[in-house]
């Protein structure tokens, strides 16, 4: 298995262990030995993301998690699903409204998926995000679908006893409390509403009054785009996907004890993929930052803590391979993930405190990092993880705009 690293550590002759994407699309075989044209390719088109390359002496020492399953799953359903939202976006292009026939053929793609991802389990999920282009929406609809269902089948009994709660249904049929087909396709359609503001999505500046107030109304007007024959638990997610679970949120500020678990689900896939995605007006913020803003930061009242948990074991804040500093100025590799304590995963201490490789004599066996609490991770891909070791930082952390109503951009409109 790989070393995860930044573009700028690349050098020619390195192998990549892992293909490279860009909006599902192959940019770099696996097995690829790099040239100074290829780096310098990827450097000047994708500056941010992180390359997998091998290292022969660490694939023989120890025994990586292997997620390539994962990245194979996650670029099938990513493709099939742009390619819906490509042609529902292509529908709305010559009419107002999502009519019954294109519902029948979403149903049949939104089911093969379902039926896809059953046979193909994962044990954590990746999301596809592009480095360049314009087609935010569509790819940003595809995680969201993967995401929420991925998320919504790891807690079928909890959806199941919220659903009967929420609905007051002493006899709750079982088949209909677990189905999921309602939140699948509420994902997928969930930014409806949005492909006309289209624009300001790549404003920079801040958003004028009416233009937080259409994007605001931007759910209901999703739910009212959907044909009359759809199912009403979908049009409500669509509806409430950006209600918070403390009571807060937009549009309408739905009551904590009655926001359907679907809504709930969809408020923590919608974000955390927004939070995490790159757009003009920010760059986008790391998936350990994210998580730990959303599960135990400032955010972590948004949204329900059952969800959080999920979410949390699903997505690795640090990929397989990624090369992390440490307190004393070495280096670690991480090896495996940990779901029950994700920002502590097992990870063998790779590289000198000068960034030099370890002979295979000074390698130790890998250490998982929940139970050694003296090791603390330092840096990340140019990224300063001090939030995670300073439990004082995220209690007294100020609200952000979009938490205290004064919402001056669209990030702030999608994420938290």
């Amino acid at each position: 298995m790989p070393i995860t690293l930044t573009i700028d550590e690349l050098e020619p002759g390195m192998r990549l262990a892992q293909a490279v994407y860009n909006n599902a699309q192959l940019i770099l075989a696996a097995g690829k030995t790099l040239e100074d044209w290829e780096i310098d390719g990827l450097r000047r088109r994708f500056p941010q993301i992180t390359v997998r390359v091998g290292d022969p002496l660490l694939d023989e020492w120890v025994d990586f998690q292997d997620d390539s399953r994962e990245q194979t799953v996650a670029v099938t359903v990513n493709r099939r699903m742009a390619r819906m939202m490509q042609t529902v976006r292509s529908k709305l292009g010559t009419q107002t409204a999502l009519e019954g026939p294109d519902l029948i053929a979403l149903q049949v793609a939104v089911h093969e998926m379902m039926i896809y991802i059953q046979q193909n389990p994962v044990a954590a999920a990746m999301l596809m995000h592009m480095a360049e282009g314009s087609d935010y929406l569509q790819e940003h609809a595809a995680n969201v679908f993967y995401l929420g269902l991925l998320i919504g089948s790891t807690i079928r009994e909890y959806v199941y006893l919220e659903r009967k709660r929420t609905t007051r249904a002493r006899d709750l049929a079982v088949r209909f409390g677990m189905n999921l087909t309602p939140l699948a396709i509420g994902c997928l359609l969930h930014d409806l509403g949005m492909i006309a503001l289209e624009p300001l999505l790549n404003k920079p500046g801040p958003l004028d009054a009416t233009e937080r107030e259409q994007v605001n109304r931007h759910p209901l007007l999703g739910a009212e785009m959907l044909p009359k024959q759809m199912d009403a638990v979908c049009r409500m997610v669509i509806r409430t996907h950006h209600e918070n679970c403390c009571g807060t949120g937009y549009p309408s500020s739905v009551p904590s004890d009655s926001l359907h678990v679907f809504s709930r689900v969809i408020r923590v896939a919608d974000a955390y993929d927004a939070g995490t995605s790159r757009r003009c007006y920010r760059q986008a913020k790391s998936a350990v930052r994210v998580l730990w803003e959303m599960s135990v930061g400032p955010l972590k009242d948004l949204y329900d803590p059952v969800v959080i948990r999920i979410l949390t074991s699903l997505i690795q804040p640090f990929p397989i391979g990624a090369k992390i500093r440490i307190h004393d100025g070495r280096y670690v590799v991480v090896v495996r993930h940990n779901r029950k304590h994700p920002f502590r995963p097992t990870a063998i201490i790779a590289f000198d405190e000068h960034g030099n490789k370890l002979k295979k004599s000074q390698l130790r066996q890998p250490i998982d990092l929940s139970q050694n609490e003296d090791i603390r991770l330092i840096r990340y891909a140019e990224e300063d993880l001090a939030f995670l070791n300073d439990t004082v930082d995220f209690v007294a952390a100020p609200v952000s705009a979009g938490q205290a109503g004064e919402v001056d951009s669209m990030f702030n409109m999608v994420y938290p």
